[in-house]
């Protein structure tokens, strides 16, 4: 039972006018609300983690089973049978630069689908903390993103063996991971408390993200590199914010090269607007989240 915080964030607050929450314009809302509460969202995470697998014979062992059985599948086909090629000479020489290249991409993803997907119907599944006690529910949402990137490191872990196994190199860059992930951290969690807002009121919410996260999943220079597609239609690619970051993290994680930090920098301070955006609206929907629910 997690205990309930007094005092901490009524849902029906309001700040006058109609006017955005001051979250908006305060960048250090959320990592206050988090100091504040961080015993509490410890104790959420920690729930969130043992219950993804509670009742299973193998536990947590599964977070690494799981992308490993799919690396494993994915080196097999793209690597020996299509033997594919991603147009990096000094990769394209190992069957298993495909399948590594394409894992990078699906560990990033995998992160964010996740992310939203469970979002959608987060707070209508959570109701007994809207109407029965004052808990502060940003929480919820963050939690989720947070226990997406505990299991996401899963991937990056096994990203790594794969890349000292099969391509028996490591460069200095992986240590700049943060430079990627942080704005992934961001944008997921901005994305994440929009969504987790409107669930409440339109509970079409969770089947549009499954649709929308297929179409991105596509969007995604996942399986393809963004040179095969024509030059006239990459700006669709580039109009996805994931677009980036996946290129930006093979850079730095499996080709060696150090990212383009004007694209970091880019990255980061739109991902830092898409987070405050979300925690303003989510701060702003709450307040009839009672009378909804």
């Amino acid at each position: 039972t997690l205990p309930i915080t007094h005092g901490a964030c009524m849902t029906s607050r309001h700040y006058g006018n109609n006017a955005f929450p001051p979250q908006l314009f305060n960048i250090l809302a959320a990592p206050c609300l988090l100091y504040r509460h961080k015993g509490l969202f410890r104790q959420m995470l920690q729930r969130n983690i043992s219950a993804r697998y509670r009742g299973s014979v193998l536990g947590l062992v599964w977070s690494f089973a799981h992308p490993l059985m799919m690396l494993a599948v994915y080196t097999f086909v793209f690597g020996i049978v299509f033997r594919a090629r991603w147009g990096v000479e000094t990769l394209d020489e190992n069957r298993a630069a495909f399948p590594l290249i394409m894992f990078c991409g699906l560990a990033v993803f995998s992160v964010f689908s996740e992310s939203l997907n469970s979002s959608g119907s987060l707070i209508v599944n959570h109701a007994g903390f809207v109407k029965k006690v004052v808990f502060p529910l940003e929480l919820l949402p963050l939690c989720t993103v947070a226990t997406a990137f505990f299991f996401g490191a899963a991937w990056f872990s096994l990203l790594l063996l794969g890349a000292c196994v099969f391509l028996q190199s490591l460069s200095w860059t992986m240590c700049l991971l943060p430079l990627t992930l942080a704005p992934l951290l961001l944008f997921t969690a901005g994305a994440s408390l929009i969504i987790a807002a409107l669930g409440v009121y339109l509970r079409d919410v969770p089947q549009l993200v499954g649709v929308v996260t297929q179409i991105l999943f596509f969007m995604t220079p996942i399986f393809y590199p963004v040179s095969l597609v024509p030059e006239r239609l990459r700006w669709l690619l580039h109009l996805n914010p994931l677009t980036p970051v996946v290129e930006e993290t093979r850079k730095l994680f499996l080709y060696g090269q150090e990212p383009d930090y004007m694209v970091c920098l880019w990255l980061f301070l739109f991902s830092l607007a898409v987070f405050q955006i979300g925690l303003a609206c989510f701060g702003k929907m709450k307040k009839g989240f009672a009378d909804v629910l």
